[in-house]
């Protein structure tokens, strides 16, 4: 991929993107009100989807009216030229650098929380035991997960209480939490630069949580009070990890222990809600797909009117012997839509259109090829037809 492309696709990614989180922020509340935390939560499959949307190929606007199909018919693309804009690569290396100095910002930050729980000791119900307290309970490990409790887990929680929690963790294991905050980890280091990105990643954490909460209280409607006193037990961590699911993550607690007096939804609701952001979501990446600039590179056509007062001659000696015959010429055509250079690919007969196609040919005018809506040099293949008696409205074409 060039340089230009790259940028281009950045510039693309980040405008669908910031218009996907924006959906998600104005969207996750109401749905959540209507629909529970875990359909809010889902909302935000929204932005990797805008994101693939506009990695896909764009609009073709050769096919959208049979004139531009008309005016193409007899062309053929036959290669593309043009360097990447000037100034890019500077661009691109303040943009690299962005990337690997937020990935070894989370990185530090990883490695210094795990650092902090000391020694990790299995337990027989299968959690791990820190050393230290800070941030736990969480679950940890991208590739092998593990569940890790606060040294003084067994005596601030009753039983009910450790097995919520558990279940908590574990439900995050299940749902690919941890997948998803790798995804989202690797979205922020992609678009450091955008501020909104950084702010989503708070939102949905938050969101996430109380999706977990959500599930949680589906498996056990009835011991909402011991799942609250769990949350109030629990040590907040000062700051949010990138990969790791905390049980507290400093999240408004105010607003998780409401949530457990609110009833849960519906299935009928819940199957309401996800058809809803199913639309939204097709709809963002729909739009997102759509308003990005045509890719690629769409092909040169001729200059009708050009070339109609500029007809190729039909040499003399041709009309005297009846020949017929057929040039092809490869055209090298500028960025302002003038012939540079036409080279004979191919006639027929040899030794008598050649030099009535070419002169022709320069006279004519083109409507350059276009790179991501720029005009671009290019070639194309002219195929260039002597005929005595062609068909009415026709001449040598």
């Amino acid at each position: 991929m060039a340089s230009a492309e790259l940028l281009a696709w950045l510039a693309q990614s980040t405008f669908a993107g910031s218009i996907a989180v924006a959906a998600v922020l104005l969207a996750r509340r109401p749905m959540r009100r209507l629909f529970g935390a875990r359909v809010a939560y889902a909302l935000w499959i929204l932005v990797p989807l805008a994101l693939l949307a506009v990695a896909m190929p764009a609009p073709d606007p050769t096919r959208h009216g049979p004139a531009v199909v008309k005016a193409v018919a007899s062309l053929q693309m036959h290669a593309a030229g043009g360097g990447a804009a000037a100034g890019s690569a500077p661009l691109l290396w303040a943009w690299a650098a962005g990337v690997l100095a937020s990935a070894a910002l989370f990185g530090i930050a990883q490695r210094r929380f795990v650092r902090s729980l000391g020694p990790l000791r299995p337990r027989a119900d299968g959690l791990h035991q820190a050393a230290g307290a800070h941030g736990l309970p969480a679950v940890i490990g991208l590739v092998r997960p593990r569940i890790v409790v606060p040294p003084d887990f067994a005596s601030c929680y009753d039983d009910t209480e450790r097995r919520l929690v558990r279940l908590h963790e574990q439900l995050h294991i299940r749902s690919g939490d941890l997948v998803a905050n790798a995804a989202a980890i690797a979205l922020r280091c992609l678009f450091w630069f955008n501020p909104l990105v950084h702010l989503a990643w708070r939102h949905f954490r938050h969101d996430q949580e109380l999706a977990c909460d959500q599930r949680v209280l589906e498996r056990h409607p009835r011991k909402r009070r011991q799942y609250g006193a769990a949350m109030l037990k629990t040590q907040l961590a000062a700051s949010p990890l990138p990969l790791a699911c905390t049980w507290g993550y400093g999240h408004p607690l105010k607003e998780r222990i409401a949530m457990l007096k609110q009833p849960l939804p519906s299935s009928r609701r819940r199957l309401a809600g996800a058809t809803a952001a199913c639309l939204l979501a097709s709809t963002v990446a729909f739009a997102s797909w759509a308003a990005q600039p045509s890719g690629g590179t769409t092909p040169v056509t001729t200059d009708v009117e050009s070339r109609l007062l500029n007809p190729p001659s039909y040499p003399a000696h041709a009309v005297e012997q009846k020949i017929e015959g057929k040039v092809v010429l490869i055209v090298e055509v500028d960025a302002s839509g003038k012939p540079r250079d036409v080279v004979v690919e191919s006639a027929e007969p040899a030794g008598v259109f050649e030099e009535a196609a070419v002169e022709a040919v320069h006279k004519w005018l083109f409507n350059p090829a276009t790179e991501d809506g720029r005009p671009v040099s290019s070639r194309v293949r002219v195929p260039v037809t002597f005929a005595m008696d062609p068909p009415e409205g026709q001449g040598a074409n």
